[in-house]
């Protein structure tokens, strides 16, 4: 307490972060909210390869195959996320938005030392939230940004090479 009778506060510095989580199956993924621009019901992105919302053409970005699952259409959950960065905008299907989060950025945690290859540009870090893992993903990544898609093996598998990469040392 001070002379005067009040108390001093403490100014509290914390730090955080909003990512929008979304789910494919039991795996729980966020992206950086700032980049939201919105989220569609099927109906309103239609069934097309890309969707055009107020003017801006959305590409459509399979990020189910990028994570290696398989995007569950049946769902009835399913919504398309309009996400933008400086570069490009994409749309991208999921199963399911669990919702917008803002968190200490304390509790992003990056990836473990033993995740050393490219790995590290797709997944910048970790988190908690209500008992999953959620995975931060790297929004330049998902659009596309760090590398181009090519061609590789028989059966005209794509798959997206990475041209850099952000070494993983901030998580959020």
């Amino acid at each position: 307490m001070s002379l005067r009778g009040h108390y001093k506060a403490a100014a509290a510095n914390v730090q955080t972060a909003s990512f929008l989580v979304v789910r494919y199956g039991s795996t729980y993924c966020a992206l950086p909210s700032e980049g939201v621009r919105g989220v569609l019901t099927t109906e309103e992105a239609g069934s097309g390869q890309s969707v055009l919302w107020v003017g801006v053409t959305y590409l459509e970005v399979n990020l189910a195959g990028l994570i290696g699952k398989r995007l569950d259409h049946s769902s009835p959950d399913l919504r398309t996320v309009l996400y933008s960065s400086n570069l490009s905008h994409g749309a991208i299907r999921v199963e399911e938005v669990i919702g917008l989060i803002e968190v200490e950025r304390i509790q992003c945690r990056p990836l473990p030392p033993q995740f050393r290859r490219e790995e590290r540009s797709w997944i910048v870090g970790t988190l908690l939230y209500q008992e999953h893992v959620v995975l931060l993903l790297n929004p330049e990544w998902v659009l596309g940004e760090l590398g181009e898609v090519v061609s590789i093996g028989a059966g005209g598998t794509t798959q997206r090479a990475i041209a850099a990469s952000n070494g993983g040392e901030q998580a959020c």
